[in-house]
């Protein structure tokens, strides 16, 4: 078989089986992002937190989300992951899918918490979705264009390995770090009282505009005119400051939902 047409079919291949989106943070984003809100429960939060997840640790909670994903009676949880919008779009006047989306889903969550009516097993739940919700709309693929399917379709090379842009944003640039979630988020995990402050007086659209607005550093991929980007050590060094940003406030606001809820 010819090499390029053997390459040219494992990238079609790739491209047809890339999903729109993976679906978030790899596990290692979202139990950062869990770890660092914990840090800054307060006693009253974290004493009622506990007593919904049975004292296990957000972390342990985070991932679980994800975890359901090829069980087909939660496939209506999958629009819930992301919000579509496009670079001339704004959200001004943006009008919701009829599946719904990342910013109805936190609402949604945040609700159920709030009344705090729900089942046992409906609150454990509810407080899953919402961890991995706040994990995923921070990070910027995850408030996507449509025409790529939030960078699922953009095919490029991760360190020579074919991948897609969404993937490198959901796990390869943390992976890159080889760091375990505690020690990342111990390294993150140093901001001071105002910026905590600043970070934590934002809604949910606030979050998403964020996110948008930082989506053209993620597609500066360099190789102009180039099929397949390779990306690697200057790709990384060049977004390392936005992808452990995405991280920490992450987890600082989550903190601050957390405890405006259950303290």
């Amino acid at each position: 078989m010819n090499l390029r047409f053997f390459l040219s079919l494992i990238c079609l291949v790739l491209a047809m089986t890339a999903s729109y989106p993976a679906m978030s943070f790899g596990a290692n984003g979202h139990r950062i992002v869990a770890r660092i809100a914990e840090n800054h429960l307060t006693p009253k939060a974290r004493e009622a937190i506990f007593k919904i997840t049975g004292g296990k640790h957000l972390a342990q909670l985070a991932t679980w989300p994800d975890e359901i994903r090829s069980d087909s009676n939660w496939d209506f949880a999958k629009p819930w992951h992301f919000v579509s919008i496009d670079d001339d779009e704004s959200f001004d006047g943006y009008e919701h899918s009829q599946q719904g989306d990342i910013l109805l889903a936190l609402e949604k969550f945040e609700k159920v918490l709030q009344e705090k009516k729900a089942s046992p097993e409906e609150m454990w739940q509810a407080l899953a979705f919402y961890i991995h919700f706040v994990g995923d709309i921070h990070q910027p693929l995850h408030v996507g264009r449509r025409d790529d399917y939030g960078g699922n379709t953009i095919k490029v090379k991760w360190f020579g390995r074919y991948t897609n842009l969404h993937s490198v944003w959901d796990s390869s640039l943390i992976e890159n770090e080889q760091l375990s979630f505690r020690e990342y988020a111990s390294f993150l995990d140093n901001v001071s009282e105002a910026q905590i402050k600043a970070w934590q007086n934002s809604s949910y659209l606030d979050w998403a505009k964020g996110s948008k607005t930082e989506r053209p550093k993620v597609y500066n991929l360099g190789d102009d005119g180039v099929d397949v980007p390779s990306l690697s050590y200057n790709y990384a060094y060049q977004n390392k400051e936005l992808i452990d940003d995405c991280l920490v406030k992450g987890g600082i606001r989550l903190a601050g939902k957390l405890n405006a809820l259950f303290d």
